[in-house]
């Protein structure tokens, strides 16, 4: 009984929270507001959840300026820690649990400030606050325990006692199974209903449905959001009460973390201990000791060797002025030289991959910065070079074409260069073989007109894009064979496609135009990144992926768990402009790596581009990304 009366009271608590009229989810509003810190965003949060946070915080504190207090302490400390929401479309109860710790240090605070002032007589110069009716104590200690649960069952209470949602549909925003959701659940409300008990509270009590039903009414006071919203934007100074606030709660959850970190350090080292042990000291059942054998610090077992190859881990990213390696965390590596008088290739995205091995680096480079003067109709000068990381060793191969494509085989030994010739993008495209130590090239025999994008590992398999005359498709080819399996449309031309098989080969990661954000489709600057299923062909766009950024290069990790793609920011007002205009607005680029369905992005790099991101390549004064790879 009181478990339905938990969840009645609960329901109609959140009914007046309002959706923005953005239509995005929470997770999505979030993730725009991590990546680009986009204001707008975070005004859309802040109208969105402010009902509920200010409902929590006026429960917890009873009283309406410390509520105001908490609740702008409360989104300051979102702006401040917006990248510890995982997955993000669990905001809601995250955000619950930030604004009833919130609220209860706020009205601790006011507590201690009372025991030390002077008690005067005052005449009231204002009207009084509204009182709260006997049952506010039932509530408050109610956001109180909801406050902390553990966040995997407040979040599942949030989203579907709260929020009101389904539960299809909430386990669908966790990406939880639904009987996963349920167990939670269930758990939940039994937690709960146990600390409600010790606490004396009974939610049958006289007058909570009238409390309730005020509440659901209650309003987010234009002039709460705006301001809280002008806090985060830096329009206007943090009051000193709410940095105090602020400071004290951030305080809190460093200190939380950390002992769950140290904990959890502490019982790894000593299940280690009592495993190595165990195992040392030859007691498991069954099993003699096991004797100990020396051998040089210098000799390693072929597994060891395997681990502690070269260039594992290591991201490559190709910038428009130097390649540069960068550890998963965005640590940098070292910068990788091009040949003395040559630059990157600039007829479209500089182009660069490491070996398997991760030990070279091959990439296009050019002797000129754009097309020839004296006859454009001549292919461009380009260059393939393949060097080590450190370009003590590197070999030049000529390969004059309009374009070109590099690939590394399954094995490392050849790179797989795909070069337009003259012709259409159908028949003048021939895919050859580059050995890297020679610099010598021979016939790949592919279908007519594949462009490759990618090298299965199995060494045979080869993802490629194709054009039928008027629509271009994804799919794979293999030698010897004259027929491409086509896996899925394209909606764009596929040579300006970028698409990576994933370890397992199950899956691709590609980019594809946008047509819907026309002002970049128009200048051919549209383009997203999917994720494809080859048995299934279903395709799916990467979750989180920004609004108004045009996707430039993509990966998978080494183990197929996580992808990274570096993104422009595109400038709608820029977009609309003439080419040649030279009032630049400043444009971001970033480099996000993410689970592999995009849930979970975080900021590896970042770069601020004073450049139109309609401009080309060819002129451009700043720092672009492009291009990127993983092994």
């Amino acid at each position: 009984m009181l478990n339905n009366q938990l969840s009645k009271a609960m329901t109609r608590t959140m009914q007046a929270a309002p959706l923005s009229e953005s239509g995005a989810t929470d997770g999505r509003l979030l993730t725009r507001f991590i990546l680009t810190r986009d204001e707008t965003a975070f005004r859309d949060l802040v109208q969105r959840l402010g009902p509920m946070v200010l409902g929590v915080c006026r429960r917890v504190t009873g009283n309406a300026h410390l509520a105001e207090d908490a609740f702008q302490a409360a989104f300051l400390v979102l702006a401040r820690r917006a990248a510890d929401v995982r997955p993000r479309e669990a905001l809601r109860g995250w955000l619950y649990g930030v604004a009833s710790r919130t609220a209860r240090k706020a009205r601790a605070m006011s507590l201690r400030q009372c025991n030390r002032e002077i008690l005067l007589p005052s005449v009231p110069d204002r009207a009084a606050e509204p009182t709260y009716r006997p049952d506010s104590d039932a509530l408050r200690i109610l956001d109180e325990e909801v406050g902390d649960l553990p966040d995997h069952l407040r979040i599942a209470v949030v989203l579907c006692e709260l929020e009101g949602l389904s539960r299809k549909e909430a386990a669908s925003r966790l990406g939880v199974p639904m009987g996963t959701l349920a167990s939670r659940l269930a758990k939940a409300r039994k937690v709960l209903a146990e600390r409600l008990r010790k606490r004396n509270v009974s939610l049958a009590a006289s007058g909570l449905g009238c409390a309730l039903e005020r509440l659901a009414t209650a309003a987010l006071p234009p002039c709460l959001a705006t301001g809280t919203a002008a806090l985060v934007d830096g329009a206007v100074p943090v009051p000193l009460a709410v940095a105090e606030l602020l400071h004290g709660v951030l305080k809190t959850m460093f200190f939380t973390k950390l002992k769950v970190v140290l904990l959890s350090g502490l019982l790894l080292a000593v299940a280690g201990w009592a495993v190595t042990s165990l195992f040392d000291s030859g007691t498991v059942a069954g099993q003699p000791p096991v004797p100990k054998t020396s051998r040089p610090a210098s000799e390693a077992l072929p597994d060891e060797k395997k681990s502690q190859q070269a260039g594992v881990g290591t991201l490559l990213l190709t910038r428009s002025d130097g390649l540069i390696t960068l550890t998963p965390e965005g640590k940098k590596g070292r910068e990788i030289p091009v040949p003395k008088g040559t630059h990157l290739c600039s007829n479209g995205p500089p182009k660069a991959l490491l070996s398997p091995d991760g030990t070279r680096v091959a990439f296009v480079v050019s002797e000129v910065r754009s097309t020839p003067l004296e006859d454009a109709s001549k292919p461009w000068p380009f260059k393939v070079v393949v060097s080590k990381l450190d370009a003590t060793e590197s070999v030049i191969a000529d390969i004059p074409a309009y374009r070109v494509i590099l690939n590394w085989t399954a094995d490392g030994s050849r790179v797989v260069v795909t070069k337009m010739s003259g012709g259409t993008f159908e028949s003048g495209v021939e895919n050859v073989l580059l050995d890297p130590a020679t610099g010598k090239t021979e016939p790949l025999a592919l279908p007519v007109g594949t462009w490759v994008l990618d090298c299965g590992r199995d060494g045979k398999t080869f993802l490629v894009t194709v054009s039928d005359g008027e629509k271009w498709s994804l799919g794979l080819a293999s030698i010897g064979v004259k027929q491409v399996k086509r896996l899925i449309k394209l909606k764009g031309c596929g040579a300006d496609s970028i698409g990576r098989l994933s370890p397992d080969g199950k899956r691709v990661l590609y980019t594809d135009v946008d047509p819907k954000d026309w002002d970049a489709y128009k200048m051919g600057l549209s383009s997203l990144p999917y994720i494809l299923d080859v048995g299934t062909k279903k395709r799916t766009e990467v979750e989180e992926f920004p609004d108004h950024v045009g996707c430039r290069g993509i990966s998978w990790s080494p183990d197929g768990k996580q992808i990274a793609y570096t993104w422009e920011q595109l400038h709608p007002d820029e977009l609309r402009k003439e080419w040649h205009h030279q009032n630049l607005t400043p444009t971001k680029v970033c480099l996000i790596i993410a689970d592999s369905d995009g849930s979970n992005p975080r900021k590896v790099a970042s770069h601020l581009a004073k450049w139109p991101s309609h401009m080309s390549a060819v002129g451009r004064e700043s720092v672009s990304f492009w291009m990127i790879d993983w092994r």
